[in-house]
């Protein structure tokens, strides 16, 4: 029973990562079932008995049916949502009955009760008792007409999986009908059950990989001019999208968890390459990625591409260890032609871009840092608040952009820092005598306070029109709009809930209003960091994001180290 508890709570921390809603039901209906088995045994009355027996049944009844749905959905199959709903109210009768046994003798004819026996009851099947198994043979013959469906010609399904989920239900029907027939006098139904959890906990851990894949396929449709090849770690094919099928068509025929058989030379050398990168001994490989080009229809110019392939290694476990790879690949003709057409032109050309790369990043700063100064003219708390902000924001992006956990990119976390001087854009609408006020606002004044979020949005909209850098424009306007909004959607101007927010707006409000606690104000005195992080630390999930905030609060000495260096300046706390 403790162990099919153990099993469980292992398959929900796997779930963020791979198990579906089905399998951590199974594994509940386990750990049901061998609790049933183990409170049975310890019975000291038939009402005890016929209890405890019920949740024993739990899995004999509800197993086989949800097994059957999760062959369903890895087929990519439907059923008819009648039979659906009258195969679930047939199981739920059945169970039912079990309860009402010792008053209505339907599912057992008739009950005894012996103490000390190692099954202390005995029972004669009723007449529910055998619609069960028919039911089970139903259920049955639909798990064994899946697994063979997916076999004859679901390309899209692991046909190792689901024979794994069939074996383990016919497994148990075996025990079962073999545990009766022999008349055996102890339970051994709830071993093979903690065994089959076992092998659950192992197939959500494998089947993380494919899950991988249909993240990465929600990223196609977003990029669609990228391809994606996904292997596992023994190069075996798992998935991979249209894009990449149109640049080598022999993906098309290949099957998941199988070697890719290539006749074409390109595809020959992209799976050689693949098997070189992952044999590399390095024990930094989880952070390596590998680049390659490759010619494909070279043979024939007019239909010539020039591919630009990169490897990155898919990690799963405690430990964080290798579990497969994903090549990108990226069409580069365009680009490669134009090189070609245009080397002599090609050195001035990239100087230029070069050039006005600076001049537009030169004028981009001064226009935030132009707008920085306008804002602190305006509050004269508002200045060192700024910098300190901003300061803090710098060192916690450098730290997230290390990390694996975001893949953002470069100018994304450029644009985060340079946007966080201008958070607070919006208090130039905010009335002077609210804004200098040197005592805590009222609820009125507190609501004219908040109009700052919008309207710093439709300021920075106006200012930064021009502004080439499009993403820089969204990210700073997003984190002066957003910045207020808490996670449990309490915040302003929008209540937003959650990941809703801004990615960007949840990092600039970590720095907001740790400084706001930790910073003398008109109307307070500043509090201690440790004071200030321990609130930060209690409103995680409320306030702010928590996977976030806890990498904020990780941060504790470097931040307060960043602080203590504003300490003779004029931007002290």
């Amino acid at each position: 029973m403790l162990l099919s508890m153990l099993s469980t709570f292992a398959l929900v921390l796997f779930s963020r990562r791979g198990a579906n809603t089905l399998e951590i039901l199974m594994s509940v209906c386990v750990m049901i079932s061998n609790s049933g088995y183990f409170i049975l045994s310890c019975s000291r009355n038939l009402q005890e008995a016929v209890l405890a027996n019920a949740l024993a049944y739990v899995g004999g009844i509800f197993l086989p049916l949800l097994i059957v749905y999760i062959l369903i959905d890895y087929s990519d199959s439907k059923v008819p949502t009648w039979f659906s709903v009258v195969i679930l109210l047939i199981n739920l009768f059945v169970f039912i009955s079990t309860f009402l046994t010792d008053r209505f003798p339907y599912f057992y004819a008739s009950l005894q009760f012996e103490a000390g026996a190692p099954s202390p009851l005995i029972k004669e099947p009723g007449q529910i008792y055998y619609i069960r198994y028919i039911i089970l043979a139903v259920e049955v013959g639909l798990a064994a007409f899946f697994t063979i469906l997916t076999y004859l010609g679901k390309r899209n399904a692991s046909f190792r999986l689901m024979v794994t989920y069939a074996g383990s239900l016919f497994g148990v029907m075996l025990v079962y009908l073999g545990s009766r027939f022999f008349g055996l006098k102890y339970e051994i139904i709830p071993f093979f059950y903690l065994f089959c959890t076992l092998i659950l906990d192992y197939v959500v851990a494998r089947s993380t990989i494919y899950n991988v894949n249909l993240s990465v396929q929600e990223k196609i449709n977003e990029l669609s001019t990228f391809g994606y090849i996904v292997f596992d770690k023994k190069y075996n094919y798992v998935g991979s999208n249209p894009v990449s099928e149109k640049f080598f068509p022999e993906i098309g025929n290949a099957r998941i968890d199988s070697k890719i058989i290539a006749k074409d030379y390109a595809l020959k050398d992209l799976l050689k390459w693949v098997a070189q990168c992952a044999e590399v001994d390095n024990p930094e490989k989880k952070q390596n990625k590998y680049t390659k080009s490759i010619v494909i229809n070279d043979r024939n110019p007019s239909e010539r591409r020039f591919l630009e392939c990169e490897l990155s290694f898919i990690h799963f476990g405690f430990k964080n260890h290798v579990s497969g790879y994903l090549v990108e690949i990226t069409d580069d003709t365009e680009q490669h032609n134009m090189i070609e057409s245009m080397s002599f032109k090609g050195e001035s050309l990239k100087r230029e871009v070069e050039r006005q790369t600076k001049r537009a990043k030169s004028m981009q700063m001064s226009t935030i840092l132009g707008m920085a100064a306008m804002i602190e003219s305006r509050d004269n708390s508002t200045g060192g608040h700024i910098n300190r902000t901003s300061a803090c924001v710098a060192l916690f992006v450098e730290h997230l952009r290390k990390l694996d956990d975001y893949n953002m990119s470069e100018n994304y976390w450029d644009s985060v820092i340079n946007a966080a001087p201008l958070h607070d854009l919006g208090k130039i609408a905010v009335d002077d005598s609210i804004l200098r006020k040197p005592s805590g606002l009222t609820d009125e004044e507190y609501e004219k306070m908040k109009i700052h979020a919008a309207y710093g949005a439709k300021i920075m909209s106006k200012v930064l029109e021009d502004v080439e850098d499009k993403e820089f424009v969204r990210v700073a306007t997003n984190v002066a709009h957003y910045h207020h909004e808490k996670y449990n959607g309490t915040g302003y101007p929008d209540q937003l809930r959650g990941e809703s927010i801004p990615f960007e707006a949840r990092i600039m409000a970590l720095a907001d209003v740790f400084d706001a606690l930790a910073s003398r104000r008109y109307y307070k005195d500043p509090m201690s960091y440790d004071e200030a992080f321990e609130l930060i630390r209690q409103e995680l999930g409320h306030h702010f994001d928590p996977h976030l905030g806890r990498i904020f609060i990780s941060l504790k000495k470097e931040i307060i180290a960043l602080y203590e260096s504003f300490e003779h300046t004029d931007y002290a706390r």
